[in-house]
């Protein structure tokens, strides 16, 4: 990006402005350890900082400008004066996005988001200039930095999106106007604040609010959630999954340990991917429907698809163990539904002798938590014939051990992943593959740190 100070006085709307220097903004900061020449400094009023504080130091790191929230604030330098942080940002975000005439793509989902964010990427960039969501950027805060970060000649922006409550897919959806969208699926995740399986379904849905008008929504058609939202609507919308009434339609999958190889109905050729599960199908589905409709043809789609995908860390992330065993880090976030696809992964496996999951708690799935655990513990004792050992840490994921009834199945318990670690460290079986799972704040990974040091 590129704005001269008064161009920002402008485009902000601001109440005044002290413009020492009619300077190039080149970027912007939130947190000015991070500030880089050229940037525009913008700090935000929390319960226990105030980013004011800080206006100067970050003029001294090479900041151009500054906003203030405070009328009365003075400074020898561009100050921008401006009535709320958060809305600067984002119609700057939005004026910035506009300018780009670049594509853009939302997604969202209760599972699944970041690693369709990176396939869609990983098979456009084959092709276009694509820039994409780092980390966990995708609230208010998060799109429209995401936003400003894009090169100016990006042709192509991904950006995820996720919400914890109502009205939030829909202010992020009006402020992008996308032009294409994507639901993944509906789990569980935050069901604590929606209330309802059907609750998620309906939030998610807004994603689809501000599309454009000849935009296309992608979605998983074997969700009756999703599906029963799309035919009440006049939206553009392609349908993936299994049943035979979707678009694109999952014909037939063979999973091994190093590869999944699939068929899809839109080619007579067979495809593969090194990803890991049968969901990650559904992923790819996705992205062969937006690459579709963007432009690729179907060899470039297969291609991209078997060579380049890669995907962020902790999610189904391959690690060899010892010298014939594997660990699949898929410790950055859990639901149950996510979980039981985990597990699904593992016991897709028939070249291992010994199958470990460790399974640590969920948060944020409302007054039935334990419910949700107790039921991945059941489906673990009823979908798995060849699963030898379920180990669960933390208080709520005991309810996963407490509910496996199948003798066959070896149960552990420990309050924290130290003990875990310990235990694994003096336990090791030949030709072993464990899965570890849980949400973001287990820290899951401390454990495989310790094991494979």
């Amino acid at each position: 990006m590129k704005y001269l100070v008064t161009d920002l006085e402008k485009i902000l709307n601001a109440k005044k402005a002290n413009i020492t220097s009619n300077v190039e903004i080149t970027g912007i900061a939130i947190d000015s350890r991070k500030v880089k020449q050229g940037d525009l400094f913008i700090p935000f009023l929390g319960e226990n900082v105030d980013g004011h504080n800080f206006i100067e130091s970050a003029f001294e790191k090479g900041a151009a400008a500054s906003l203030s929230l405070k009328d009365d604030f003075v400074s020898e330098n561009n100050i921008i004066y401006v009535n709320d942080s958060y809305e600067a940002i984002q119609t700057l975000a939005k004026h910035y996005l506009e300018s780009l005439n670049a594509k853009t793509i939302a997604i969202t989902g209760s599972n699944g988001k970041t690693t369709t964010k990176d396939i869609i990427t990983s098979v456009l960039s084959t092709k276009y200039k694509v820039h994409k969501t780092q980390g966990n950027f995708n609230n208010e805060l998060g799109v429209p930095i995401t936003i400003l970060a894009a090169p100016e000649d990006s042709e192509i922006l991904v950006l995820e999106m996720g919400a914890d409550d109502f009205g939030q897919l829909d202010f992020l959806s009006k402020l992008v106007e996308p032009d294409y969208t994507v639901i993944t699926n509906i789990g569980e995740s935050h069901i604590e604040f929606f209330k309802s399986r059907e609750g998620i379904a309906k939030a998610k849905f807004e994603i689809t609010n501000g599309m454009k008008k000849d935009g296309y929504f992608v979605y998983n058609g074997d969700e009756v959630l999703i599906k029963t939202l799309v035919d009440s609507s006049e939206i553009n919308a392609t349908s993936c999954g299994e049943n035979s009434y979707n678009d694109i339609i999952l014909e037939s999958y063979t999973i091994t340990r190093d590869k999944i190889d699939f068929k899809l109905n839109i080619s007579d050729e067979q495809y593969f991917t090194k990803l890991k599960g049968k969901h990650n199908l559904y992923n790819i589905m996705f992205a062969t429907a937006i690459a579709s409709k963007i432009g690729l043809t179907n060899e470039e789609i297969h291609k991209a698809i078997e060579n380049t995908v890669e995907i962020t860390g902790m999610r189904l992330q391959s690690i060899p163990y010892k010298e014939d065993s594997l660990i699949i880090n898929d410790a950055y976030n859990a639901s149950p539904t996510s979980m039981k696809a985990g597990v699904d992964v593992v016991s897709s496996y028939d070249d291992f002798d010994y199958k470990t999951l460790v399974l640590g708690s969920m948060f944020e799935l409302g007054p039935n938590e334990v419910n949700y655990h107790g039921e991945v513990g059941e489906y673990i004792s009823e979908n798995t014939n060849d699963i030898d050992l379920v180990i669960s840490v933390g208080d709520l994921a005991e309810n996963i051990t407490k509910q496996i009834k199948n003798d066959k199945i070896k149960t552990l318990h420990f309050p924290t992943t130290a003990e875990v670690s310990e235990y694994l460290k003096n336990n090791k079986h030949k030709n072993e593959v464990i899965l570890f799972k849980a949400s973001r704040s287990m820290k899951l990974e401390t454990i495989i740190e310790e094991i494979t040091k």
